[in-house]
């Protein structure tokens, strides 16, 4: 899966400034991926999936922008993604596969949404994890 979520993050990336984000978000930097996360989580879940992304390449030294979210109980990994990746069926597995990743490797197990975002983490579809 390692290498699975390794091409996810070579491919499916811009490098894009963030150009909006909203006010209360709090940034952190996991090398090169910028995380901005809402006050629905904690520092340590940010810091938790920071490492996360590290230890599994997605965090690769490339510029990346992401942002983690919590509504009800589910967590939201928002990230930014070249216009019309959105559309591809082999990115919607790959995304569906990195929200079980997550889960599994961050969250105990909780339901993780993968977000496809534009360039101002407005949602262009959303992937809830796979259930395999």
């Amino acid at each position: 899966m390692k290498k699975l979520i390794t091409i996810l993050a070579s491919i499916l990336f811009t490098s894009l400034t963030l150009v909006s984000c909203d006010s209360g978000d709090k940034e952190k930097n996991f090398n090169g991926v910028q995380l901005f996360y809402t006050s629905a989580v904690t520092e340590a879940e940010a810091d938790s999936l920071g490492s996360f992304l590290i230890s599994s390449e997605f965090a690769d030294g490339g510029e990346k922008t992401v942002q983690l979210n919590k509504s009800g109980t589910t967590y939201e990994f928002r990230m930014v993604v070249k216009k019309g990746i959105e559309q591809d069926q082999e990115y919607t597995e790959l995304g569906k596969a990195l929200a079980s990743e997550i889960s599994a490797g961050v969250f105990n197990g909780q339901q993780v949404d993968v977000h496809y975002c534009d360039e101002n983490l407005n949602t262009l579809r959303v992937l809830p994890m796979s259930t395999n």
